[in-house]
């Protein structure tokens, strides 16, 4: 337990000392945004739900991540993956800078549709997409 312990704080004082670069991304037609909790966020989620539980969590996500993003290689969407925890997006008229270590949101799904920003959840977005693309 003390060596786990350890290794907990090494990654957090790692992760403290990482600059933290904005990745700006440009968009120029409908796109979907996946943002995905970096190594330090696992570890919060893994504590949060406890060595039982974590597993099955995560296969639930896993699991409404892959359905949605099977829905976006069918409609043959443009997509951007990223565990970054500082975004700049561009689209249009409209620019969104997002924290991802400022929000108890570990996965955001955005999309793009050429005008505006849509955030939902997976199950959520997957339904917006069938109806809206």
């Amino acid at each position: 337990m003390k060596v786990l312990n350890c290794i907990l704080l090494l990654l957090a004082l790692l992760g403290s000392c990482q600059t933290k670069t904005t990745i700006t991304h440009t968009l120029n037609s409908p796109t979907l945004i996946d943002i995905f909790p970096d190594s330090l966020a696992l570890v919060e989620i893994e504590q949060k739900w406890g060595e039982e539980d974590f597993p099955v969590f995560m296969d639930d996500v896993m699991w409404y991540h892959s359905e949605l993003m099977i829905m976006v290689d069918t409609l043959r969407m443009d997509r951007i993956s990223t565990e970054s925890r500082n975004l700049k997006l561009i689209g249009g008229e409209k620019t969104w800078e997002i924290e991802m270590d400022t929000t108890a949101q570990k996965w955001r799904y955005i999309y793009f549709d050429g005008t505006d920003f849509i955030e939902k959840d997976a199950i959520a977005m997957k339904d917006y997409l069938i109806e809206n693309y």
